[in-house]
């Protein structure tokens, strides 16, 4: 028996009838006013997306330009040795790896040799004071001898002088007085004795004027002598200054004499550690014999290898931070002072083929200050700072 289908009942039908299934509804139409919207979140989306893009370019850490490196601290080496000196050592004071500072007394040599001639260039100008003294007191004597001389030779001159001038007045009178004797002979007014007497003084008074002529020569002459005392005087004060120059001279030889004495005395050029001391008390060493090999702690640096492509960055004078393990937490400030100008292997000891292909160039990144807290052979670590 079919199944009656129940339907509510519908005012305009009829009671006992049966409704027919209503049609399905048709689709809603779309509401356009969401569309704007839509677009407008859209375009919220984007623009937030942009925005954070350009804040995170605009206020994002930069990436540091640093090429970091590992490597020992190393130091410039010296080599202590005598310059000048041949000798015998005689004491050492220090020894492989011990901290010197400069100026220690790091060694002795025996050097009696140069003593002895030390000892013989000192009594050398022993002797020459002795004889530039006895040569300034001969200047002086024959100063004071020589002046005495011209003034007595010159007083002698004058008084000489004098006589002539007075026997040439008497000759004068004379010759006057014979003329008259003669005359009055001639008119026998006086006799021939009186005309002799006149005759004699004239013959007289010629003698004194040819002796005091002659005087005046020879004193003339001692005075000549006496003048030419002065160059004694320049000669001996040349020899003088000759032996005064050969004083320096043997002050010179001693002085360079004693320089030499003092590199007995092995002295540390600076502050720095021995690396190696290659001889023994007893050994004899020549002049630049090497006897101690020191490394400078002024002038450490640390010895990194730079992979190839990261070489272009670098260049001489860039900044580097170096740490160590000896002082956690603590950086060194240094400089790029070389750069190698050739590449090569790394590691040393080539393992593989691969290994072999990676070649470095060695940097060496120069301390500003140690401090002298660093010490050569320390491992360090070493961030270098480039393109700034």
């Amino acid at each position: 028996m079919p199944t009656a289908v129940e339907t509510a009942p519908d005012a305009g039908a009829r009671p006992g009838s049966i409704r027919p299934p209503s049609p399905p509804a048709p689709p809603a139409a779309p509401d356009r006013r969401r569309w704007p919207l839509a677009v407008a979140a859209l375009a919220i989306a984007t623009a937030s997306v942009v925005a954070v893009r350009v804040w995170s370019r605009m206020f994002a850490t930069p990436v540091a330009a640093v090429v970091t490196a590992s490597g020992r601290i190393e130091g410039r080496e010296m080599t202590v040795a005598p310059k000048d000196i041949q000798g015998r050592i005689v004491r050492l004071y220090v020894d492989e790896g011990d901290t010197v500072t400069q100026g220690q007394l790091l060694a002795e040599l025996e050097a009696n040799a140069l003593d002895a001639k030390a000892a013989t260039i000192r009594a050398s100008i022993a002797n020459i004071d002795a004889l530039v003294a006895q040569a300034t007191l001969d200047v002086t004597l024959t100063t004071k001898s020589s002046a005495a001389s011209i003034a007595a030779a010159e007083a002698a001159v004058s008084v000489t002088q004098a006589r002539i001038v007075r026997a040439r007045a008497v000759r004068a009178t004379s010759e006057a007085e014979q003329e008259r004797a003669t005359t009055l002979l001639g008119e026998a007014v006086i006799s021939k004795h009186e005309f002799d007497l006149a005759d004699l003084s004239l013959r007289t008074a010629e003698a004194d004027l040819a002796a005091a002529e002659k005087d005046l020569t020879h004193a003339e002459a001692d005075l000549a002598l006496a003048v030419a005392s002065r160059d004694g005087i320049a000669v001996k004060q040349q020899q003088v200054r000759a032996l005064q120059e050969s004083r320096r001279a043997a002050e010179g030889q001693l002085a360079e004499l004693q320089a030499n004495i003092a590199e007995r005395r092995i002295l540390a050029p600076a502050d720095g550690t021995v690396l190696s001391r290659p001889v023994e008390v007893g050994d004899v060493v020549s002049p630049g014999s090497p006897v101690f090999e020191l490394v400078d702690l002024r002038r450490l640096y640390v010895k990194v290898y730079v992979p190839e492509p990261d070489i272009p960055k670098l260049k001489l004078g860039d900044r580097a931070d170096v740490s160590v393990d000896a002082f956690k937490g603590r950086t060194f400030e240094a400089r790029i002072t070389k750069i190698s100008d050739q590449a090569e292997f790394t590691p040393k000891n080539v393992e593989t083929t691969d290994e072999r292909l990676k070649l470095v160039f060695g940097v060496e990144v120069t301390f500003v200050n140690p401090d002298r807290l660093l010490k050569p052979g320390m491992p360090a670590d070493c961030v270098i700072h480039h393109g700034s």
